[in-house]
């Protein structure tokens, strides 16, 4: 039996084409959520015609999504007490499906973690998706390096998304999937659904800003909102994430935002905003998952981070800010010469999870031996 673990919109729509081919190809698993993202958790698993989780850890902060560093305290208890309270009747249920049971996680949130975790103490195998990711800085990105590091050591079967990737594992069953899960999810999306949101009638940009730390440093969070304001040239349609307009609020920001230059539109889910994001010119954003977005669709890119532990895209369709407002405003003035040059490698490198059955047995005898 397979118990995929996920508690955020980023790790499903990585893991939806993994789970569609189990399914498709007759292999049970069980799903467990840690809700990190419990609002958009439910309208994602409809989407992609997924079933509803078979048991859930936690319900985010009261409700809703985690939003701030105080909401985390008590999720994580709540997940931890939780799982105290199922482990045992987890263990039955994965024993029970026959073969090996193996724990399957991934990227690098804190549910990451702690689902690896989960396999541990259930002594079953883990399998880690998106391993091998490195950006060779604990501080940035931070958490999330850090929780890559330690899924590593808790992982024994590694789907690493490319060579490069792969290089950067030392133990366990490496596998190189050649690119990342990512490009089946697109290929999920409708090609012809049209945008919930207002759409400019000229050429028009896409902000996606969520990351803490940009929203932590008011001086940077201000300035770039400012620069994007002034230096743009076409609208700005500015995803309204929960954490960044609470970001906004707490900052006195709102008079940044009209109708003309810097709109703010609500958070998408994952098919509407990628059919908002082909219909946009460029994409400035601090998500690593969408600098791949944008390096499979060929999309002109700005990732406004320090560091960036991604390698898609970069020096050729993606270019990294490292916060240097003179590279935020040279690619404002000409988003259309990033483009990509390189072929793309093979799609539907998803088709790799539905070997997870044989990598858990390998998993096995590799713990036997």
């Amino acid at each position: 039996m397979i118990c995929v673990v996920y508690g955020t919109t980023g790790e499903l729509i990585k893991l939806a084409p993994v789970l569609d081919r189990l399914r498709k190809r007759g292999h049970t698993y069980m799903s467990v959520t840690t809700a990190q993202q419990v609002e958009q958790i439910p309208p994602l698993l409809e989407q992609f015609g997924l079933p509803a989780p078979d048991l859930w850890l936690g319900h985010g902060a009261h409700g809703r999504d985690l939003q701030t560093k105080s909401d985390i305290p008590g999720w994580l208890a709540t997940v931890v007490t939780r799982f105290a309270r199922e482990s045992r009747k987890l263990r039955r249920a994965l024993r029970s499906g026959g073969g090996r049971p193996l724990v399957l996680v991934h990227g690098d949130t804190m549910t990451t973690v702690l689902g690896a975790g989960v396999g541990r103490v259930l002594r079953t195998g883990v399998a880690h998706i998106e391993g091998g990711l490195r950006s060779y800085d604990w501080r940035n990105p931070l958490p999330e390096e850090l929780n890559r590091r330690a899924a590593s050591k808790l992982a024994l079967i590694h789907y690493a998304p490319g060579s490069w990737a792969a290089s950067n594992l030392r133990r366990g069953i490496i596998v190189d999937t050649g690119s990342n899960t990512i490009r089946d999810s697109l290929e999920m999306c409708p090609p012809d659904q049209t945008p919930p949101v207002a759409v400019p009638a000229g050429r028009f940009g896409l902000v996606s800003i969520h990351r803490q730390e940009l929203l932590d440093n008011r001086g940077l969070f201000t300035r770039t909102l400012d620069e994007l304001a002034e230096h743009a040239g076409v609208p700005l349609l500015f995803v309204d994430h929960p954490v960044t307009a609470a970001a906004i609020e707490r900052y006195g920001l709102g008079g940044r935002f009209d109708e003309e230059r810097l709109v703010c539109i609500p958070r998408l889910t994952f098919f509407p905003f990628i059919s908002l994001l082909r219909r946009s010119a460029f994409l400035i954003t601090d998500s690593g998952g969408s600098q791949e977005e944008c390096y499979y669709l060929d999309h002109p890119c700005l990732v406004h981070r320090l560091k960036t532990e991604r390698r898609e895209g970069l020096g050729e369709n993606v270019i990294l800010s490292e916060f240097d407002f003179d590279v935020l405003r040279e690619f404002l003035a000409d988003p259309e010469r990033y483009r990509g040059r390189r072929r793309l490698p093979p799609a539907a490198r998803s088709r790799r999870g539905a070997r997870l059955r044989r990598a858990g047995a390998a998993a096995g005898q590799g713990r036997q031996a």
